[in-house]
């Protein structure tokens, strides 16, 4: 079985770190958490746009923890997420804004909350 060759650790944390920035937009924006059917319009537009696959299990588990995710980091980051913050974490409306120090911020807390180790083969020192 390919399937977590496939769809990798980086795969896995880039789109966690997309849904919950998506949830915290909405969220922002509508005082709501994205529903169901937006969530998996989301997943599906992030696996098209960055070529990747993934089985349904995975987006499915992706997609139930962005939302506990994003309210953990509403409720316990030092950084307010209004709309100052949160429209600059997109390129276009549809491409995460990886310089940004507030979704590095998300995407590292997406990292610690997945199981695996990330490895980034072009950093200084890597082998």
């Amino acid at each position: 079985m390919t399937r977590l060759l496939d769809f990798d650790l980086l795969a896995r944390t880039e789109l966690l770190t997309y849904l919950v920035v998506s949830q915290l937009v909405m969220r922002q924006r509508t005082g709501r958490w994205l529903k169901v059917e937006h969530l998996v319009e989301c997943t599906h537009l992030w696996l098209r746009l960055n070529g990747h696959q993934a089985d349904w299990l995975q987006r499915t588990t992706l997609a139930c923890r962005a939302q506990s995710l994003a309210e953990k980091i509403a409720r316990s980051s030092q950084r307010k997420y209004d709309a100052r913050t949160v429209v600059p974490m997109f390129f276009g409306s549809l491409r995460l804004d990886l310089r940004s120090s507030a979704v590095v911020e998300i995407f590292v807390i997406c990292a610690a909350n997945l199981p695996g180790q990330l490895d980034f083969p072009n950093r200084p020192g890597a082998t």
